[in-house]
């Protein structure tokens, strides 16, 4: 008996034990997105139907079925093999309901008959828009969206009835932000475990929130009455304040994201509670000191700041950090050193220094900048970076990348990345148009993407390219190897 022969006897002998058949075919279809028609469920319900409905939770394999018209209404009714759906996404302005009766109600009010989906169906998504429900979502549903429509400041009769008795075992409700709610109360299920949704707190407070649960939803700040609910109601995680903010009054200490559109004074230490793990503020230019941003603090967006960074002034557990408007030389090892996206839009300085980017940044974005990295070195984990200009010295700060996109407005002299190890390049010039010359691009280059870029020479891409995409409309394909798959954008 050949080894061949023996392989496939021993795969064979598996494959009949129907435990370990199941098995593989789980793990194989792990995480999965089956987009499904009415055509598909019907040419593909044996092989969909292996899948158990633990099988499909535990290894997050999901049939989708998606509600565009009125006619997929009626063909998902009355398929018999509705039930391997697990998720269904409705369109926006779709009549959810199969009778013909045209309602005798105010003009663009939608019905949705809750009772037309099936038992079993896990995840439903629909638009907020003036509708008319009927029945009771099936108790199966374990994830509810509702999309913003065209305005979220209308009185919706389903999204009321919905919320006066949400299914028993959902795990994820995300509401529109400012969403009208006319119930009195809103009990959520003890299994919700994931609740998106802003608004004040006159639309906060009717939820009724099991004992010990915190979610990420965000209270708009508009009055003291508002920051007084907070303060009581510790399970809302994350504040808007869209007034502006007395810089000496205390932040609830119970809050992790914070976003604020003006404060009036300067930020001193204990203000800003230290369980905060993002800050974003829109009008703020006072100087930092030591110790008044929180120890745990992991992204910062201070588009407005424009201050000499000091050493200490930024928590080392920042992760991501914006600053639009600063220009200000950049000191060594004032930036923490495990950063991974920093965003200085406004930064034109003449270069960095040494030690004054981290290696650990995978996204960097100086969309002023038209200086040089020659000090800095390396940068291996780097796949976005965003450029005014640029430099020669990039070839150095990407030498070990793999996979990179670069933007760019305008390219200097002498720029070439012919000897950096790139396989997978986006090249995006957004401004005039670049003639690529040979020796410019990757020697090691397999897939490119290149947009304000033309190509009218010989041997621009190099031999060891497998994949072009273009939007170069009038390429010359005779100037690249017949191997290249050439796509047009």
């Amino acid at each position: 008996m050949t080894t061949s022969t023996t392989n496939t006897h021993r795969f064979y002998s598996l494959w009949r034990n129907r435990y370990i058949r199941d098995c593989i075919r789980n793990n194989v279809c792990r995480d999965i997105l089956i987009d499904a028609t009415i055509e598909y469920l019907n040419n593909n319900h044996r092989y969909l139907s292996l899948f158990s409905y633990n099988d499909k939770v535990e290894y997050n394999i999901t049939i989708d079925f998606k509600i565009m018209n009125r006619n997929d209404v009626i063909g998902y009714v009355n398929n018999k093999h509705r039930d391997l759906i697990d998720r269904i996404s409705i369109a926006n302005g779709v009549d959810v309901a199969i009778d013909k009766d045209q309602q005798k109600q105010a003009p663009r009010v939608n019905r949705f008959d809750c009772n037309l989906f099936h038992q079993g169906l896990r995840s439903l998504s629909f638009y907020n828009q003036r509708t008319v429900g009927s029945g009771k979502l099936p108790d199966s549903i374990r994830e509810l969206t509702i999309y913003s429509g065209v305005s979220n400041n209308i009185n919706n009769p389903l999204v009321d009835m919905i919320l006066s008795e949400l299914p028993p075992q959902l795990k994820r409700l995300s509401l529109p932000n400012g969403l009208n709610i006319n119930v009195p109360t809103c009990r959520l299920p003890d299994t919700l475990n994931y609740f998106n949704f802003q608004g004040t707190h006159e639309k906060l407070k009717r939820f009724v929130v099991p004992q010990n649960k915190v979610f990420k939803c965000t209270i708009g700040v508009e009055s003291d009455q508002d920051l007084q609910w907070l303060v009581q109601h510790t399970w809302v995680q994350q504040a808007l304040f869209e007034t502006e903010y007395d810089a000496t009054r205390v932040f609830p200490s119970h809050l992790t994201s914070i976003c604020i559109h003006l404060i009036d004074g300067r930020l001193e230490k204990g203000i800003l509670p230290s369980s905060l793990t993002s800050l974003y503020i829109y009008n703020y230019n006072e100087p930092l000191e030591v110790g008044v941003l929180p120890p745990g603090l992991q992204w910062l967006d201070l588009s407005d700041y424009d201050h000499p960074l000091e050493q200490g002034h930024l928590p080392d557990s920042l992760t991501e950090l914006g600053l639009g408007c600063y220009n200000q030389p950049l000191e060594p090892f004032v930036l923490p050193n495990n950063l991974t996206r920093l965003t200085m839009n406004g930064f034109d300085q003449e270069c960095f220094q040494a030690n004054t980017l981290p290696r650990s940044l995978s996204y960097l974005k100086i969309g002023s900048f038209q200086g040089s990295f020659e000090h800095v070195g390396p940068l291996d984990n780097v796949f976005g970076l965003i450029v005014n200009s640029l430099h020669e010295s990039v070839a150095t700060l990407l030498q070990n990348v793999r996979t990179v996109q670069i933007r760019t407005d305008q390219i200097s002299q002498h720029v070439s990345l012919k000897d950096t190890v790139i396989q997978d390049l986006v090249f995006y010039n957004t401004l005039d148009r670049f003639n690529l010359s040979p020796g410019f691009l990757p020697s090691a280059l397999q897939n490119l993407e290149i947009r304000g870029f033309d190509i009218i020479m010989e041997n621009v891409v190099p031999t060891s390219c497998i994949s072009l995409k273009t939007d170069m409309a009038n390429l010359n394909t005779k100037l690249l190897l017949s191997s290249v798959k050439i796509t047009y954008l």
